[in-house]
């Protein structure tokens, strides 16, 4: 017979039996620095925390080549450098009958953006602090803390003598923040054999993105934009005889803000942000121009990104955009020149099945935590889910933690959220999955030793 599955107040015992375990944790990855294309500190610290858990480990190994051809490809802003994703899997115990429980991935990003000045930090942003319910530090909430949920919920069953009587996989991706193409590499290798796992092994997706608690409906398109924009240089003192492509560039930025107004009119909303007051973002994120103070500037470069609605076209959004800019520079001047590239984020919009079995089973394991339903979010971010949602059927959204000032000045995550999506992950596992006893505790029970060797990292090249 199946071992009887825990009630909430045990599983929330267990849960705070091991709240420390979960700070050492997460503090721990937070101070292994992982920004965008050197996410190597952040991969070897939890290769060995999946190793010491036991789980059947592999590396995936970005290769740009191999998934250029993809709609979903972006063009990379670093190099692959021998850079990997990590996928490990923990693998149920054979059935005489051949058969298994349902199986879930949990899917998440080891990269962070940028601190900013770490003078603006109380502390260190590397430095992970706890203070009251917040554990501080730079990717403590975007996303580390959501993947130490899904290990976390691994753990909890295993307090109890238990494991999941399916597969369950945790996919820890690269270059979330300015691509996506560390999952889609992951789908890649899924979908064609490369790696120990098929696609075809995993019957849900969640991504433990910290969006509060919410099943993510819907999440908007996100392309980066990079217009260069050349002047005339001058002496300050004859400025007239100059052309300042600095003061054209935050004309074109006004002229943009135009274009985003109109976009979210609510007329031209998509249905699935109706009811958000503000969908679509246009941000200037960088600006870089100017050689000297007493000088006209030669040049400008904007780095912009463009939010825009499911069903839109990446390609098309960015000729829309590119026209709009070339003709609001030929009426500024004539003799301004634009140079307008692509590279980072391409990444079309999509809207989240969630009336399915599997998406109903993780909105009733909120509901066993929270005791009411979970709220929908119509996300005016991106988010890797766009990958599994659509490139494959497989059922995913994102859930995970309560976090503050992600992308920004001290960034943090609730500790008491963590143990909440903690329960409601493990909840998920044992209404999904199904549970059975660990080795250990059925050895315990027949009264005799067993193995706890642990598995090996293997390395999967995606050549």
């Amino acid at each position: 017979m199946p071992p009887i599955a825990p009630s909430p107040s045990t599983l929330q015992q267990a849960v705070d039996d091991l709240h420390n375990d979960m700070v050492d944790l997460l503090s721990g990855f937070v101070a292994a620095a992982s920004p965008s294309g050197a996410e190597q500190a952040a991969s070897g610290f939890l290769e060995q925390q999946l190793q010491h858990m036991g789980l059947d480990c592999e590396r995936i190994v970005l290769d740009s080549r191999l998934i250029a051809n993809s709609p979903l490809f972006s063009c990379p802003c670093d190099p692959d450098g021998g850079r990997h994703n990590l996928l490990a899997r923990h693998l149920p115990s054979p059935r005489t009958d051949g058969t298994r429980g349902r199986s879930v991935l949990f899917n998440g990003h080891l990269d962070v953006v940028p601190t900013g000045p770490q003078a603006l930090w109380t502390t260190p942003p590397f430095e992970p602090r706890v203070q009251g319910d917040w554990l501080y530090g730079r990717g403590a909430g975007d996303m580390k803390g959501g993947i130490v949920c899904a290990l976390m919920a691994l753990r909890v069953l295993r307090h109890l003598g238990l494991q999941p009587a399916g597969v369950v996989g945790i996919n820890a991706v690269l270059d979330e923040e300015n691509t996506g193409n560390g999952t889609l590499a992951t789908v890649h290798a899924l979908r064609n054999s490369l790696a120990k796992a098929r696609l075809s092994d995993f019957d849900a997706v969640i991504i433990p993105e910290p969006f509060a608690e919410t099943m993510m409906a819907a999440q908007v398109g996100v392309s980066w934009l990079f217009v260069t924009i050349t002047g005339r240089s001058a002496h300050v003192a004859y400025k007239g005889q100059g052309l300042n492509p600095i003061e054209a560039g935050m004309a074109l930025v006004d002229d943009l803000k135009l274009l985003e107004a109109e976009w979210n009119q609510p007329k031209n909303r998509h249905a699935a942000f109706r009811d958000v007051e503000h969908p679509v973002n246009f941000n200037l994120g960088r600006i870089e121009g100017g050689e000297w103070n007493s000088s006209v500037p030669c040049t400008c470069t904007l780095g912009l990104r463009l939010g825009y609605y499911p069903g839109m076209d990446p390609d098309t959004v960015v000729d829309q955009v590119s026209q709009r800019l070339r003709t609001k520079a030929l009426q500024l001047n004539p003799a301004l020149q634009l140079e307008i590239s692509t590279r980072g984020h391409r990444s079309p919009g999509c809207v989240y099945a969630l009336d399915n079995p599997a998406m109903q089973t993780l909105a009733n394991a909120h509901y066993s935590v929270h005791g009411r339903a979970p709220e929908r979010l119509a996300c005016t971010a991106t988010t890797d889910g766009r990958h599994f949602s659509l490139l494959t059927d497989i059922p995913v959204t994102n859930y995970g933690p309560v976090a503050r000032n992600i992308h920004g000045i001290d960034e943090s995550v609730s500790l008491a959220s963590l143990r909440r999506v903690t329960r409601t992950f493990a909840q998920f596992i044992i209404d999904w999955c199904g549970v059975e006893e660990t080795a250990a505790n059925a050895a315990r029970h027949r009264g005799g030793p067993v193995d706890s060797g642990q598995a090996k990292t293997g390395e999967t090249s995606l050549s």
